[in-house]
């Protein structure tokens, strides 16, 4: 492998991992809340995803670009632009694979947001708005009906079902961006779309689900925390980890507040009211009580504990086979 096949593989595969974190990230922020309408929500989102977009996009055109080892940086000089949907012109010249409209379209708002939006909140004289730029695609290439009005607060925000719509597209998108890479790479003997396992990357990129839907990782993870809260409340199992925490007496919590906590945690969310509640507990409780407990429940979490009792154990189950 000469050095400009190494910079394609590795570099180039590095920028790949980059870009399917920052889509996943993008993915976590539209669902932390289950109606998303602040501001911070719609900038966080809209931000990740012009960048994975961006980078990927850029991942695509040095595989498919002109260049020797000595122009890398000039041609790098080349791309050094924030418009997505000028990169999508490059990266047309090298496929017949084209965009769907609303592909499209989600490209010029992240450019818009990218170019406008991104510090808008700087100047007084700014006339972009991203909720309103954000909820006017969503209603354009969707349904209109996928924005509503909150009866409570009368603020507007994309529901669930938007979510999935958005989750289609961003992951069908960066699929194609994905494919192209792929099959370049092994046009040219190259491992540049190998992924780290169990990687953000991985989940977006080798996204299996009907529609390449992105939502619908968030989904199977939230089914998967589901089922193990579910085992975790009902299990009679015993193993050294569950005879530990077992030994532990649990804090005084309202359960009628679990339920609340639940709904933020299943969203990627610890609520803070989780946070004040185990705060005002430990005040009845001394410092060295607290240092105690906390000693106790750091082994929850934690990686590379053993139990002589689980060793017994499996020297048991050894011996009876």
């Amino acid at each position: 492998m000469n050095t400009l096949q190494y910079f394609k593989n590795f570099n180039i595969g590095q920028e790949i991992d980059l870009a399917g974190t920052f889509a996943y990230n993008a993915l976590t922020i539209l669902n932390n809340e289950r109606n998303i309408y602040q501001n911070d929500q719609i900038f966080m989102f809209l931000y990740n995803a012009a960048v994975s977009i961006e980078r990927i996009q850029k991942c695509v055109l040095f595989l498919y670009g002109s260049y020797d080892l000595s122009d890398i940086d000039a041609f790098a000089l080349e791309l050094k632009i924030h418009s997505q949907p000028a990169l999508q012109s490059k990266i047309n010249l090298h496929t017949k694979k084209k965009l769907s409209e609303e592909q499209n379209a989600l490209l010029d708002l992240l450019k818009n947001f990218y170019e406008q939006g991104r510090y808008s909140n700087f100047s007084i004289n700014t006339n972009f708005d991203y909720k309103a730029e954000f909820e006017s695609y969503v209603k354009k290439h969707y349904d209109p009906a996928l924005v509503e009005t909150s009866i409570f607060s009368h603020d507007t925000y994309i529901t669930e079902q938007a979510k999935e719509r958005i989750g289609r597209t961003l992951g069908k998108l960066l699929c194609y961006y994905y494919e192209l890479i792929k099959d370049k790479a092994r046009e040219e003997n190259l491992y540049t779309y190998e992924l780290r396992v169990d990687s953000p990357a991985e989940k977006v990129f080798l996204n299996l689900f009907p529609k390449s839907s992105l939502q619908a990782v968030h989904e199977s993870e939230r089914n998967a925390l589901a089922e193990l809260i579910l085992y975790l409340c009902t299990t009679t199992d015993s193993t050294g980890y569950f005879n530990y925490l077992r030994k532990i007496k649990p804090l005084p919590f309202d359960p009628f507040m679990v339920q609340e906590y639940l709904v933020d945690i299943m969203n990627r969310n610890i609520p803070q009211s989780l946070v004040d509640e185990v705060a005002t507990i430990y005040e009845d409780m001394s410092r060295s009580e607290i240092n105690d407990r906390k000693d106790a429940i750091s082994i929850i979490g934690a990686q590379n504990i053993f139990f002589p009792e689980d060793e017994d154990s499996l020297e048991e189950d050894e011996q009876d086979n």
